[in-house]
């Protein structure tokens, strides 16, 4: 009698092991999909335009209607360029917890990856900084995937805020740095001014930099152009009030211009 409980007993504690290895690997892929990092693709084409769309294609944000809803989560942002060396829009996207603004190193490269963490229950909205009317909107719904702490790269400030943009860069694993803001401002007259940390502006270090214009001039704007590149009109001749864009200086000769082709100052980028 003694041997057949322990024959018995032996079997229910096999039992009982397949059952809990069985329970084990059935949890494991759900919990390798709860760990995985979602993504959004935000391409740009040699055109000007932008598209941003889920990995299957699918567009993320409307101009009219119900917008596009999507889980909330720390989200990887995969940016694609034509890879031109071509003058790209500013892609902008705004939110609660994110103020991203992007312009693939100003069109020098075309892969990079940022990342945003998008709140449950909460609208965001992305445009380029081409056409500011055009704007996309989406929300988060209530579920959340992938990790639900903060973003690797810090992104803050929301719709309209005046907070420094605080996204950076990333290309394989260079770090483009933010450096600051540079004041700028066009006269009634036309006159174009602009300094750094309180300084005129002679040369400055490469890096990303933020151009707060304020332009009271209805014939002339704040045009930048690196030599031998596209120029950029931070604000037209048509523009009047302010403006803050993010702009990657590279190393080299900078013009800054009232309009295409009439130089008014130059600076140099320095490593």
């Amino acid at each position: 009698m003694q041997v057949g409980w322990l024959h018995s007993g032996r079997l229910r504690l096999l039992a009982a092991s397949t059952v809990l290895a069985s329970l084990l690997v059935a949890a494991a892929p759900g919990q390798a999909r709860r760990a995985a990092t979602p993504s959004l693709r935000i391409t740009f084409t040699a055109a000007g335009s932008i598209a941003v769309t889920m990995p299957d294609g699918t567009a993320v944000g409307t101009t009219s209607g119900a917008p596009t809803v999507i889980p909330a989560g720390s989200y990887t942002l995969l940016f694609f360029g034509p890879g031109e060396c071509i003058n790209l829009p500013l892609f902008e996207l705004r939110g609660p917890g994110v103020n991203i603004n992007d312009d693939m190193l100003g069109g020098e490269t075309d892969t990079h990856t940022l990342y945003a963490n998008f709140v449950p229950n909460a609208t965001y909205t992305w445009h380029s900084d081409r056409n500011d009317s055009l704007v996309y909107t989406f929300r988060t719904s209530g579920d959340v995937v992938g990790s639900s702490g903060t973003s690797t790269v810090p992104s803050s400030g929301s719709p309209g805020s005046n907070a420094r943009p605080t996204s950076q860069d990333i290309v394989g694993s260079a770090i483009v740095p933010f450096r600051g803001t540079i004041a700028a401002a066009v006269s009634a007259a036309g006159t174009l001014t602009f300094s750094y940390k309180g300084k005129s502006v002679s040369s400055l270090k490469a890096g990303r930099y933020t151009f707060a214009v304020s332009d009271k001039s209805s014939t002339s704007g704040f045009v930048l152009e690196k030599s031998r590149r596209s120029a950029l009109s931070v604000t037209g001749s048509s523009f009047l009030g302010k403006r803050s864009i993010a702009v990657t200086l590279t190393t080299g000769t900078w013009l800054v211009m009232p309009r295409v082709g009439q130089t008014a100052y130059s600076f140099v980028v320095r490593q």
